[in-house]
């Protein structure tokens, strides 16, 4: 080949690299601008029925109206919800993979859980803090107390001093053990793969209490089938106004939340993820949505996602102080 003609034709092969090159890099940032196009998932680490469901089945509807694409969820239960958090860790960073978490899953596990598949520091980027909760108190409507006072004398009375308590998650039992600290009450923890079958056991008799998330209990409450005896804020909860906190059961500065998050794999777009930051925050201030997450007992989050952040990384460092005065150790 004439070198004149050899020199067009790497000029051209080198001209159609730097093109492809280009394209390739501006394809993800042409594609979240489109966001979404498609069908996107919302994983719960935990069984259908409690608060990280509801709440994920909520904004999924919600989202879905105002972004125009379906959102749908999808339960992946099991070992404190570490198999669905990994699954979205893992996932492809494109914004059609999020994560419903529980402040349990972010920042218990890391204390309570030996080889973590996950970080919840480095592998996820928060989007919003969907709303915080208190936990109940709960036994079942046959369980022979009347109040949370009774509860702590009960407990006395049991094999070894201790109850059975079942419990959904890891959060849920470091709060157990805040109660052991106040109260001196002993537990016996059975962990169950959601609230919901948690509350089955209670009502089965197959366990004497539940410290559990407001919305999975507050209808079985009303009808009669469990007895909400305290919730663990400082104030007391919207949907059970009649139940007092522990604070006013007689352990004066007691105040204990649990909170649930919406992620996203790190490394997914900034576009994507302003669009999700934008639409759950005016989701999150909606009438409807209010009214709905507060006769759950629940209140409203934020998409201050650096706010996020930092409660994720001081909550781990709060735990891990109850896990060592409680001489829980990793397993």
């Amino acid at each position: 080949m004439p070198t004149l003609a050899r020199r067009s034709v790497l000029r051209a092969l080198s001209a159609g690299t730097a093109l492809a090159a280009a394209l390739a890099l501006h394809a993800p940032q042409a594609s979240a601008q489109a966001y979404p196009d498609k069908p996107v998932k919302i994983v719960v680490g935990f069984a259908p029925g409690g608060t990280n469901d509801i709440l994920a089945r909520l904004i999924a509807v919600k989202l879905q109206e105002k972004l125009k694409q379906g959102f749908v969820v999808e339960n992946k239960p099991g070992a404190n919800s570490s198999i669905g958090n990994d699954f979205v860790a893992k996932a492809r960073p494109d914004g059609y993979t999020l994560l419903v978490s529980s402040s349990g899953g972010l920042t218990t596990n890391p204390i309570l859980m030996k080889n973590l598949p996950y970080d919840p520091a480095k592998d996820f980027e928060p989007i919003a803090l969907l709303g915080t909760f208190p936990l109940v108190v709960t036994v079942p409507a046959t369980l022979p107390v009347k109040n949370f006072a009774e509860l702590v004398q009960f407990a006395k009375t049991q094999p070894e001093g201790k109850l059975n308590h079942g419990t959904p998650t890891t959060s849920f039992v470091l709060v157990a053990e805040t109660l052991t600290e106040k109260t001196g009450m002993k537990f016996n923890h059975i962990l169950y793969k959601g609230s919901g079958p948690v509350v089955t056991g209670l009502i089965g008799g197959e366990i004497q209490v539940g410290v559990l998330d407001s919305p999975a209990v507050v209808a079985q409450v009303r009808g009669g089938k469990l007895k909400a005896l305290a919730v663990t804020t400082g104030k007391r909860s919207a949907a059970l106004p009649d139940v007092p906190t522990v604070a006013e059961a007689g352990y004066s500065g007691y105040d204990t939340p649990i909170w649930t998050a919406l992620v996203a794999p790190k490394g997914t777009p900034e576009p994507v993820l302003a669009t999700l930051r934008t639409a759950v925050a005016e989701i999150l201030k909606e009438k409807d949505t209010v009214d709905r997450m507060q006769a759950l007992g629940l209140d409203p989050g934020d998409a201050d996602h650096a706010a996020l952040a930092r409660r994720i990384t001081s909550d781990i460092a709060r735990w891990s102080a109850v896990a060592r005065t409680a001489g829980i150790k990793a397993e």
